[in-house]
């Protein structure tokens, strides 16, 4: 009896989750009714992608649309959005340590006022487009029979989606790509370990102190151009700076808690849940150069490689004010109501991450008066804080509150660190002064107008209202022009540059904006191509003296420029080739430096074949390579080999970032050209007490990565691959529970992070990649050529769906969908909204 009535539970379980499976998979087929149109939507999908394509009437309810499909996909990641964006996960995972962390971050950032003033004051264009957005997705939760496996599991209902959830969410994606500020702790630490001369180098601040710095977006002689034909006022140049002094006695009292800051950013806790624009590629080509003799687009963003997906493709097709139809097709963050990266019938359009310096850390001091009240100094007077409370909702526990201060600069960041007291670093406080601060009523109307658009440059001056993401954008027309633009606010400062690299003093301000007409544009130049990597982004100025060179920049303009030299027309099947380019311009451009190095301190002879395995490796980053592998291990024990006294998760920040691409292949150069016992081979920040200690690590990380590879692969080096180390990882909000088994999925890969075909790892050991290009898109302006994008996961966010992981496959072998859009209706499945 007792045996007939378990066999009879697990049955009963078992149809129990086929019928919440099935439930659980909304429908693309059928229809539904809704308050907020007033005409029909019909939602058209094929059954291989599911990628909707919205028909609508108006744009305003082609965003009603698109709100609709993200709730039917991706409503957790909407949720899950939403929470994090507003310091409110507490809400949804109860108590834990972390989690309460992340949210008392995100609240003392100071964003959230600002949303709400945002919120009241938009336009009423915009506010008509982002509530149709909102009720789109408010009514895509209604049509779902239940909700996703994620609410079910934490018993959570979903709230209604209000426009202030659009606003934070842009906020904070648009502060997490603000990428310098995170690392001005760590220079300020090289700084007092080191002094300031070797703090630049170490961290890459100056043109002087970077590799391959001369490959720019905007390259020399179209700034020119520019300067002088918009009369800018801010290209100022500058020489190395030789005005620093090293004070013995701040570094005997002024110490930086490094390691506690690092390891409290929300960065390290939850890659899971902010779409950082960690980098990117775009480049177009002017149809003088291209086969069809019309303009083509590449671009592939590289935000972490979750699961879902951070992008989602979509189209929407609809009827402008003048009665003709347009349509927008390409990538969408769920939380916005705009394609990021994509196309309509006259534009094309692709972003990357411009890495300019829009955030500062301050250092403050403070004293306490009046009881509890703040008092920082500035310019010799004390003067009070704004205070604000933050009550933070935890899950089954009660509210908490934490008091938040403010200077003119910004929020002070008392919860970096683990508990909800300021903590006194020698008295000194840090403070966040942010262009997510400024109240942004203008950039919902840019992207709608630009939406809109025909005229390259008109279009592209709506875009210079956007306040933030930074973002260096390319551009094709239908009337075969091209053209670049820098998006958001860029900032001039007071001082020498090399100091921005740094914490800052409260006496170097933040002068004033960029005004719109001097906003870095070029259309058409002269060279018919532009390539965007996030590299410096114009030529050696006040603006770019700190940005980052890549690789990858380098790659793509070398591959170009050899086309055009050799008099060859550009296909869609060349943007395809480059976007999955594995080659390794910088590892290449030095690997005569390091064999050479290499085979002078191998005393003993002891690893001559695997130098001859590195001299025969061809550069590329293939899955089947044994030369990546080697070069991959060796680099990540060489990686170490730095800082001893420094925590371990401080050298890694240092070591996953372009400053220590540009060190490290500088550095390589600079070592190979010295004597024995010189200052370069025997810097304090390397570690032993060898003579040359600084080229003996070269050896030593060898020798480890031999004795790695060997005991993991065996001696046959035909075993040897990179694809067999290396798997592209695509974490879920659960994979650190006992259900990742059900949404967490990971492929084996190739690429690093400075090839074209992105895979940037962690140095934790694993080699896992977690970053890549999530989205690509080909775009032509040809009518008869083929359009093309893919995403890495799938559309839906169910795992029970056969859409969660079917783009993946295609994605890993560098494959793509094909672009369906405009006035189309063959389609497999149809889902209809009426108006009620």
């Amino acid at each position: 009896m007792f045996g007939k009535i378990i066999i009879s539970t697990i049955i009963i379980v078992i149809l129990s989750s086929f019928v919440f499976i099935y439930q659980s998979i909304p429908e693309y087929q059928g229809e539904w009714s809704s308050k907020h149109i007033d005409n029909d939507v019909k939602i058209f999908r094929d059954k291989t992608f599911g990628i909707p394509h919205i028909h609508a009437k108006t744009l305003k309810e082609g965003y009603y649309g698109l709100g609709f499909v993200h709730a039917q996909d991706r409503l957790w990641q909407l949720h899950l959005r939403r929470m994090s964006s507003q310091g409110r996960l507490s809400e949804i995972f109860g108590y834990r340590q972390e989690i309460l962390n992340i949210d008392k971050y995100i609240r003392n950032l100071g964003y959230l006022e600002s949303c709400k003033r945002i919120v009241e004051k938009l336009s009423e264009e915009a506010r008509i487009h982002l509530q149709s957005y909102a009720d789109g997705i408010n009514d895509g939760v209604k049509s779902l029979q239940i909700l996703p496996i994620e609410f079910k599991i934490l018993g959570l209902q979903f709230q209604d989606w209000q426009i202030f959830d659009t606003v934070a969410f842009i906020k904070l994606m648009s502060l997490l790509n603000v990428n310098d500020m995170f690392h001005e702790f760590m220079r300020s630490k090289f700084d007092e370990l080191y002094g300031r001369e070797l703090a630049n180098i170490l961290g890459s601040v100056g043109p002087h102190n970077q590799f391959d710095s001369n490959v720019t977006e905007v390259q020399e002689n179209e700034w020119i151009q520019f300067i002088q034909t918009h009369n800018v006022s801010y290209n100022q140049k500058f020489q190395q700076s030789s005005n620093y002094t090293n004070d013995s006695q701040n570094i005997k009292t002024k110490k930086y808690n490094l390691t506690e800051i690092l390891q409290s950013i929300p960065e390290y806790y939850s890659n899971y849940i902010f779409p950082t624009l960690k980098a990117s590629n775009a480049w177009v080509i002017s149809g003088n150069h291209t086969k069809s003799g019309k303009p083509h687009l590449a671009n592939d963003p590289h935000l972490d490689n979750n699961i879902p997906s951070q992008w989602y493709q979509a189209e929407i097709y609809f009827q402008m004010e003048n009665q003709e139809y347009n349509y927008i097709i390409g990538g969408t963050l769920p939380g916005l109501p705009i394609s990021m990266s994509g196309r309509s019938k006259y534009l094309g359009w692709g972003l990357t991450t411009l890495y300019s310096d829009g955030g500062d850390i301050y250092e403050e001091e403070i004293i306490i008066k009046e009881g509890e009240q703040l008092f920082y100094k500035f310019n010799d007077e004390w003067i009070p804080c704004n205070k604000t409370v933050e009550i933070i909702k935890i899950k089954g526990q009660e509210d908490q509150s934490i008091t938040i201060f403010h200077t003119h600069h910004g929020p002070i960041m008392q919860y970096y660190l683990e508990n909800n007291k300021l903590r006194d670093h020698k008295g000194h406080f840090y403070s966040l002064q942010s262009i997510v601060h400024i109240d942004d009523y203008e950039s919902f109307d840019g992207f709608i107008k630009f939406a809109q658009g025909k005229d390259l440059k008109q279009s592209m001056e709506h875009l210079k209202h956007i306040c933030y993401p930074n973002n260096g954008m390319v551009f094709i027309s239908h009337d075969n022009h091209i053209g670049y633009l820098s998006t958001g606010r860029l900032v001039i400062k007071e001082g020498h540059p090399e100091e921005n690299g740094y914490v800052k003093k409260n006496n170097k301000e933040w002068i004033r904006y960029v005004p719109y007409s001097e906003i870095p544009m070029i259309i058409d130049p002269e060279k018919g191509y532009i390539v965007v990597a996030n590299n410096k982004f114009i030529p050696e100025n006040e603006l770019s003296w700190n940005s980052q060179p890549t690789s990858r920049g380098r790659r793509i303009n070398d591959l170009i420029n050899q086309m055009i030299n050799k008099g060859q027309k550009f296909s869609i099947l060349d943007h395809i080739k480059l976007q999955s380019d594995t080659y390794d311009s910088y590892a290449c451009n030095t690997k005569d430096e390091l064999i050479q190095l290499l085979k002078k301190y191998d005393k003993q002879k002891e690893l001559i074949n695997e130098i001859v395995f590195l001299e025969n490796w061809n550069c590329k980053w293939d899955s089947d390579s044994s030369g990546a592998l080697l070069y991959g291990v060796f680099e990540y024990f060489y990686s170490f080999k730095f800082h001893s006294q420094l925590d371990e998760a401080v050298i890694k920040q240092w070591n996953n970032f372009y400053m220590f691409d540009s060190f490290h292949f500088k550095n390589l150069i600079e070592m190979n050209n010295a004597q024995p016992n010189d200052q370069i081979l025997n810097q304090p920040y390397c570690n032993g007490s060898v003579q040359d200690k600084c080229a003996q690590n070269l050896i030593e990380s060898l020798r480890e990565a031999k004795q790695y590879i060997h005991d993991k692969y065996g001696n046959q080096t035909t075993d040897w691959k990179w694809g067999s180390l290396h798997n592209q990882v695509f974490p879920h909000a659960f994979s650190k529970t006992p259900f990742a088994f059900i949404f967490e999925r990971k492929i084996p890969f190739h690429s690093n992070r400075r090839s074209v075909a992105v895979s940037s790892y962690d140095l934790d050991g694993s080699f896992n990649g977690k970053t890549g290009s999530n989205y690509k898109q080909i775009i032509s302006m040809d009518p008869e050529e083929s359009n093309f994008f893919v995403i890495d996961t799938g559309i839906s966010g169910n795992p029970f769906s056969k859409l969660y992981t079917n783009q993946m496959d295609i994605w890993k072998e560098n494959k793509y969908v094909k672009m369906k859009f405009g006035n189309r209706t063959d389609y497999d499945l149809l889902y209809v909204i009426h108006p009620n």
